[in-house]
C-alpha cells in the first residue's frame, strides 16, 4: 500500500467514524453500559494494537511510564471496522490537556498527596498516574472504553502502582447512587461535545467531597469555548464551586486553559 493510499484510508476512517458517531449519539436514548475491563481486554489490546511504553517526563523530579498504541489512526480504523460508532476511540490520543493538569499537580503536589483522586474520562490515564507518583493515597481511573482501561492497566503495572491505582468502567450518564466521593477530581479535555457539558457539571458534586474538595480541569481554549463557559457558569452558580485559579498555559505548541475549582 502506498503512503498516499494509507493517508486517504485513514482520513476516510476518521470521517466515517465522526459521521456515524454523530448519528449514534443522536439516536441513543439510554446510557451505554460498558463491559468491565478484564484480562481478556488486556489480551485484546495487546493482540489488536502495536503498543509502545513511553517515559513521560513531567518535571525534573517526576515521571511516569505510559503504555499506548503506536498508531492512533489504527485505533480509529479498528472501531470503524467493528462498527463501534457509539464508542470513543480518541482515548488513544495523549491530549495536551493531560500534560497541563499533570504539570499543575507536579507544581502543587499537596492537592493530591495522601488524598483520594479520580481521573475522569481518563483515556490513557496520564494525569491519574502522575497523581499517584506525586503521593496520592488512592487513585481511580474512570473511563467507559474497555480497551482504554486495559491499556491503563498495563501502565499501572509498568509503574508498579497496582497497590494504589485501579480502573473502573464508568458512564457519566449513569451514576450509581452510592458512588464514592474523592478529595480531588481530574478531568482533561472532556467538554469537546456540547451534550457532555451538563452531565459533567452535574457529575462533579457527585464525585468531589464538599468542604474543600478540588476539581482540576484542563481544556483547549479555542475548540469549544462556549462549552467551557456554560460549564463554568453551571458549576459555580448552580453547585457553589469557587474558581481558585484560572490560567492560560503553553504545552508544547498548544495553548490550554487550566481551571482549579474548590467545592
Amino acid at each position: 500500500m502506498s503512503a498516499t493510499t494509507a493517508v486517504t484510508r485513514t482520513r476516510a476512517s476518521r470521517v466515517t467514524f465522526a459521521l456515524e458517531r454523530r448519528w449514534s449519539l443522536e439516536k441513543r436514548r439510554r446510557p451505554r453500559r460498558s463491559p468491565r475491563a478484564s484480562e481478556r481486554d488486556v489480551r485484546d489490546v495487546r493482540d489488536v494494537f502495536e503498543l509502545v511504553t513511553d517515559q513521560i517526563i513531567i518535571s525534573d523530579t517526576l515521571s511516569v511510564r505510559l503504555v499506548r498504541p503506536v498508531s492512533e489512526d489504527e485505533v480509529v480504523e479498528h472501531y470503524v471496522a467493528n462498527e463501534a460508532f457509539d464508542a470513543d476511540p480518541y482515548w488513544a490520543t495523549l491530549w495536551p490537556s493531560a500534560f497541563a493538569v499533570s504539570r499543575y499537580i507536579a507544581n502543587a503536589p499537596a492537592l493530591v498527596r495522601d488524598k483520594t483522586v479520580c481521573d475522569l474520562g481518563a483515556g490513557l490515564g496520564l494525569a491519574g498516574l502522575v497523581a499517584c507518583a506525586a503521593g496520592a493515597k488512592r487513585v481511580e481511573l474512570f473511563d467507559r472504553e474497555p480497551l482504554a482501561l486495559a491499556c491503563a492497566i498495563l501502565s499501572i503495572e509498568a509503574n508498579g502502582f497496582q497497590d494504589r491505582v485501579s480502573v473502573k468502567d464508568f458512564d457519566w450518564n449513569d451514576v450509581l447512587e452510592d458512588q464514592s466521593k474523592f478529595d480531588t477530581l481530574l478531568a482533561c479535555d472532556v467538554l469537546y461535545e456540547s451534550h457532555a457539558v451538563l452531565p459533567v457539571a452535574e457529575l462533579v458534586p457527585k464525585l468531589v467531597k464538599r468542604g474543600g474538595g478540588r476539581f482540576l480541569l484542563g481544556d483547549p481554549p479555542r475548540r469549544a469555548p462556549q462549552n467551557r463557559k456554560r460549564f463554568k457558569e453551571t458549576l459555580t452558580e448552580q453547585y457553589g464551586a469557587f474558581v481558585m485559579r484560572e490560567l492560560l498555559v503553553q504545552e508544547g505548541g498548544d495553548e490550554l486553559v487550566f481551571i482549579d475549582f474548590k467545592m
